[in-house]
């Protein structure tokens, strides 16, 4: 039975990474790590968005959470600094990782950003880019799938396939 992990998300933003870090939090009682309350949090001391400010904070929270040695769901997606951030951070504390990777068409992700009220469509094909390009290089660390045809049991398989490999 694993006790050292770290839950992770690859997918392009709005996918649903809240809800199934939310989801797993609440079912499996492990905390959940949130870069998008820390970007809140900065902008909200400061008044303004200051993304130092904010790379800071979360890699010193990051760091502490890393030194507990507990369990936990990191509420973001690594797409995007795997390479440059987390893969090293992840490295150097020993974690076992368990990544879901939400693997959307943009057809149906146009549709969730329309149902939430997003906007950023204009930003939509550098993220799904990005994902694919992740996917390309660490398709192999990937534990789980996420795709349109699953989506609706996401939180369910998610579970499932987390206390799955928990067990291993």
């Amino acid at each position: 039975m694993k006790n050292k992990y770290i839950v992770l998300f690859a997918a392009p933003v709005g996918t649903s990474k809240t809800p199934i870090a939310h989801f797993l939090s609440s079912k499996l009682s492990i905390p959940v790590h949130s870069n998008d309350a820390i970007r809140s949090e900065v902008a909200e001391d400061l008044l303004f968005f200051d993304q130092k400010e904010y790379e800071k904070r979360r890699d010193k929270r990051l760091e502490e959470i890393f030194k507990k040695g507990n369990p936990f769901i990191l509420d973001a997606s690594i797409d995007r600094e795997w390479d440059d951030n987390y893969k090293k951070l992840i490295n150097e504390s020993n974690y076992k990782i368990f990544i879901i990777s939400i693997d959307l068409s943009k057809e149906f992700i146009v549709k969730l950003f329309k149902t939430k009220d997003y906007t950023a469509f204009d930003k939509l094909d550098g993220w799904i880019k990005d994902h694919e390009e992740f996917l390309e290089k660490y398709k192999n660390l990937v534990n789980f799938h996420i795709t349109d045809e699953n989506f609706k049991d996401r939180l369910k398989l998610s579970a499932e396939k987390l206390q799955e490999w928990i067990r291993i």
